[in-house]
């Protein structure tokens, strides 16, 4: 029988002040991992003395989100980059300073060429100050920082590591960029700005505010594209027409409107009205041709977007498939009515009914015990996959349900013996043994001969 441990001491942890020092609820709850329901995970409040395990960086590292764009640059062999963080405060550790609150977190950005090979980077830190305790635990206020750079085309390797300088814990997150040349073509497109919120001042600026995370799932009344249009002959007018497609690139929506270019760089904007899209990912492209000119599209750019519920943790890009997910926790005729919903809206309802039940504290807007559970499952993804994906392999299983191992053997080359690792779970007193027969790292488990439930695999 598999039992979680519950530990609510630390949960149910009043606010204290230690020497002006103020313990957030939200980091003694991350770092104890209190939350716990009995019957759904294993090994949550297990130590880790791991001699080698497989595992992310931090553990807790705190979630923020990135964005870099590409646009043409005033030197003419180059392009610039605009990089933007955006770190929620309930992400950052406050500490009591004076009459109010402040928070300290270290940006280090660096890019490397194609080849890996590093050719700059750039490190600032970031103060946020608060008047209010209640603002540092808001779900809806962030700190936005910002960073500009100008590189040469080509292909990049971008690497941006945020650091709270009070906790000491951080997070990176690395993603590959190319970099157009502006110049090349008569006409071009920058890449593209999802804003969430686009006003004029009385000087008649417009003024936005980015959406960095990519996700229009809270944006109720549509967004909108920012972009620039570079025309060298600084006349005439373009059609730009925008499309939506799914991961099955279907077109989903597909809008029009003409723009005048007056000088050699214009200032672009569409509106995306509101969308009825289902949690995933989706691409937008837009496609600009000179009015009255040659047929098709002169110049294009494109950028991905999701769609996920504030209520969900953010790896789940697909709620069908984090249904099928929760097949290692959930009971038969609960995994059947979640799958059986009809609708999108549906088996939202039924998949949150399911969360809701075994939220260990729900006075608190998140279900700790589902963003584990997912994290779990993004981890498993990440790091087992082979011929399936990662969740769906043995190591992916037991990965979910006891969470990472205290200690990991691995035997590659022993003498007379198939690839073999060994994980153990003291806390629990489990072993499990998985064997690699093909040679292919497909690691299968071989002991226990029982799978999970106690059936014989």
């Amino acid at each position: 029988m598999l039992l979680s441990m519950i530990c609510m001491q630390k949960l149910n942890q009043r606010f204290r002040n230690d020497e002006g020092r103020v313990v957030l609820m939200k980091n003694v709850k991350r770092n104890a991992f209190a939350a716990m329901a009995a019957g759904i995970l294993v090994g949550l409040m297990a130590p880790v003395n791991a001699q080698e395990t497989r595992r992310p960086d931090s553990d807790f590292a705190p979630v923020f989100f990135f964005d870099a764009i590409s646009y043409a640059a005033d030197h003419k062999d180059k392009s610039r980059i605009d990089f933007y963080v955006q770190v929620p405060y309930e992400e950052l550790r406050f500490v009591k300073e004076g009459e109010g609150f402040i928070a300290r977190y270290a940006v280090t950005l660096t890019i490397e060429n194609a080849e890996k090979k590093f050719l700059q980077d750039r490190s600032w830190s970031v103060d946020v100050r608060v008047p209010e305790f209640s603002q540092t635990i808001s779900r809806k206020l962030y700190s936005l920082a910002y960073q500009s750079l100008e590189v040469s085309p080509g292909n990049y390797q971008i690497s941006l590591v945020v650091k709270d300088e009070h906790s000491r814990i951080g997070g990176k997150l690395t993603r590959a960029m190319l970099i157009s040349d502006y110049n090349k073509e008569s006409l071009t497109l920058s890449d593209i700005m999802i804003v969430s919120r686009l006003t004029t001042t009385a000087e008649g600026k417009s003024r936005i505010v980015p959406n960095i995370s990519g996700n229009v799932g809270t944006e109720g009344d549509g967004f909108f594209l920012y972009f620039e249009v570079y025309d060298t002959t600084a006349s005439g007018a373009v059609t730009l027409t925008s499309k939506i497609y799914d991961q099955a690139k279907e077109l989903l929506r597909e809008s029009s409107r003409e723009e005048r270019l007056s000088t050699a760089r214009t200032q672009a904007f569409m509106k995306v009205d509101s969308l009825t899209l289902p949690v995933g990912t989706f691409l937008v492209t837009v496609e600009a041709v000179k009015v009255g000119g040659e047929t098709g599209p002169l110049a294009s750019t494109s950028r991905p977007f999701t769609v996920r519920w504030s209520d969900i943790p953010m790896s789940i890009t697909d709620l069908s498939k984090a249904v099928e997910q929760l097949r290692y926790v959930a009971q038969p005729s609960e995994y059947d009515f979640m799958r059986d919903a009809t609708t999108d809206a549906e088996r939202k309802t039924r998949f949150l009914d399911f969360w809701n039940k075994r939220d260990p504290d729900p006075s608190t807007p998140r279900n700790e015990l589902m963003e584990e559970y997912y994290q779990r499952v993004e981890y498993a993804t990440k790091n087992f996959g082979h011929f399936i994906e990662g969740w769906k392999t043995d190591m992916g299983m037991v990965y979910i349900r006891f969470g990472p191992p205290d200690n990991v053997e691995r035997h590659p080359f022993d003498a007379g013996n198939k690839p073999f690792e060994v994980w153990y779970y003291y806390q629990f007193e489990r072993q499990f043994i998985f064997v690699d027969d093909s040679g292919f790292g497909d690691y299968r488990l071989r002991y226990p001969t029982t799978d999970l439930w106690g059936r014989i695999r």
